[in-house]
This record gives C-alpha cells, structure tokens and sequence, in this order.
C-alpha cells in the first residue's frame, strides 16, 4: 500500500485528457452509469466562411435549450487562424459563463467553462437560444468554432 500525496477523481481525469485532446467527450459523457438519462449535452458547429469574417460584436447562435433545462457547463473549440477575440456565453441575454470568459482565440484552443451558479441554480422557464457574442476583434475566415452545452433536464 502506498501513501499517495497527489491523486485525481475520475471525471477530472477525463476532463484532462479532453483538454489535452487524448480523450473523446465520449469518455466524459457517460450518460449510463453517471449521470442516468438526465444528462444532456446540445453540440453545434460553426465555420467562418471563406473570405468573410465575424464582425467583433457578431452573435454566434450555436443552439436552442428546451424549458426546464439547467446549465451546467460549456466546452468550446477552435481551430488555428482567430484573431485575440474574445467572446461571451449567453442563453437568451444573460451572461452565463463570465463576461469575455472565451479567451485566447488568435490560435487553436479548448477551454471547458463551468455555468455561472446565477445560470445552474434555476430551470430555464422558456425554451432559450444560446449564443456567443464576439468582442474586441474580427475572427477570420475558416476558422472552425465549437460549442458543446452540458445540461440537466428535471424530471
């Protein structure tokens, strides 16, 4: 037997291994024995077309929660090639991740980012649009966004 000084859950491992881009998000959805049926997550998929670019205030509409939905938590993706944008999570109008919480997208990137308590303390009492909204610089063309939306759904 051994004295461990350091040691990692389960779920944190996985989220590592996502992050370092070892993993699938197969390994960290697992649905079936974790989190019964309850878990839900919503991807979407956005490519910057060739020869435009996203404006620096544009809304990216990356989704749609269904009522009674409760945020949990957003992983978000990008290809190589952005510019030092920044962006905003948001399910309707309200800020759910923190204000410019998408940092660093002048090169490829992953970033998992935990719902503000604000958004996962309550069920959405509407069906509601996620959205990122861009700031302070343009993302250029071809550039490939992602955003995976992790939510419970109430029985």
């Amino acid at each position: 037997m051994s004295d461990l000084s350091t040691a990692s859950g389960v779920n944190y491992t996985k989220i590592a291994a996502l992050i370092a881009n070892t993993g699938s998000l197969s390994d960290l959805v697992d649905g079936a024995n974790q989190w019964g049926t309850k878990l839900r997550a919503m991807f979407d998929i956005y490519t910057v077309p060739t020869g435009d670019t996203l404006h620096s205030d544009a809304v990216l509409t990356m989704g749609k929660l269904p009522k009674g939905a409760r945020p949990l938590a957003f992983y978000f993706a990008q290809s190589g090639g952005g510019e030092a944008a920044v962006g905003t999570i948001k399910i309707g109008t309200t800020d759910v991740a923190g204000a410019s919480v998408l940092t660093d997208m002048t090169s490829a990137t992953q970033q998992l980012i935990p719902a503000l308590s604000t958004a996962s303390d309550s069920v959405l009492t509407a069906a509601s649009v996620v959205t990122i909204t861009i700031a302070t610089q343009d993302v250029d063309a071809a550039t490939v966004l992602v955003l995976v939306t992790f939510y419970l759904v109430e029985d």
